[in-house]
């Protein structure tokens, strides 16, 4: 039986925010080991932001390439904040 499409975007949105907590997590248990936890994320951050910006992609319109690459950078910055955790 065929999801509605409804139905299937929220499932969608939440494989997205699940993915991004188990990552946020991973990211902080990682961190807090380092000597400097606002650094590591600070330079882990610029990393992924860089690879971000050049990594190739699947062929696709500039339009659709630019929005990708946007919400790539939106993902890095809402999961690595550069705050201790709570």
């Amino acid at each position: 039986m065929a999801e509605d499409e409804e139905t299937a975007t929220a499932r969608y949105i939440a494989s997205n925010i699940s993915t991004q907590l188990m990552l946020k997590t991973i990211i902080e248990i990682i961190s807090t080991m380092s000597d400097n936890p606002d650094k590591y994320r600070a330079r882990l951050k610029a990393k992924l932001f860089e690879l971000a910006d050049t990594m190739p992609l699947a062929a696709m319109t500039t339009t659709r390439e630019d929005k990708v690459r946007a919400f790539v950078r939106e993902t890095i910055n809402t999961v690595l904040t550069n705050s201790p955790p709570n």
